[in-house]
């Protein structure tokens, strides 16, 4: 499965159970990239992807139902729990510091390497970076 998380400068996701920000370009790029596959995540999520609700699985259960090649947007839980199915990682990056305690909790240092790399305005941030990671 391929994770899509949102962070901030610290790694940050997440404060007292509420997403830190949100952009709505920014969701339009994470239904760019899935295409027609489709975002699988939290019912929580969902509501962000109103303007592109074909293009979302919603489940409370997500990562069991994503497979191999499939997109997972993840914000309000760990990901260490499924590390082993993740195949690849694509982190965008608000590029600021918010208050969080909930943070990207999988090491990217254990064999993890930036592939891509590509800066664009969001709708209520300047400049958001997208990462992608593959071992």
């Amino acid at each position: 499965m391929i994770i899509m998380a949102v962070v901030d400068d610290h790694g940050g996701m997440a404060f007292h159970n509420r997403r830190q920000s949100r952009d709505r370009l920014l969701c339009q790029r994470m239904v760019e990239i899935a295409g027609s596959k489709g975002i699988y995540m939290s019912p929580y999520s969902a509501p962000l992807f109103e303007e592109e609700k074909d293009a979302v699985h919603a489940y409370d259960d997500f990562f069991q139902h994503a497979g191999e090649g499939e997109y997972c947007f993840v914000e309000d839980r760990a990901i260490t729990p499924i590390q082993d199915a993740v195949e690849k990682i694509i982190l965008f990056r608000w590029n600021r510091a918010y208050p969080a305690d909930l943070y990207f909790d999988m090491s990217l240092d254990t064999g993890w390497h930036v592939t891509e790399t590509r800066e664009f305005a969001g709708s209520s941030h300047e400049k958001i970076t997208e990462e992608v990671y593959e071992k």
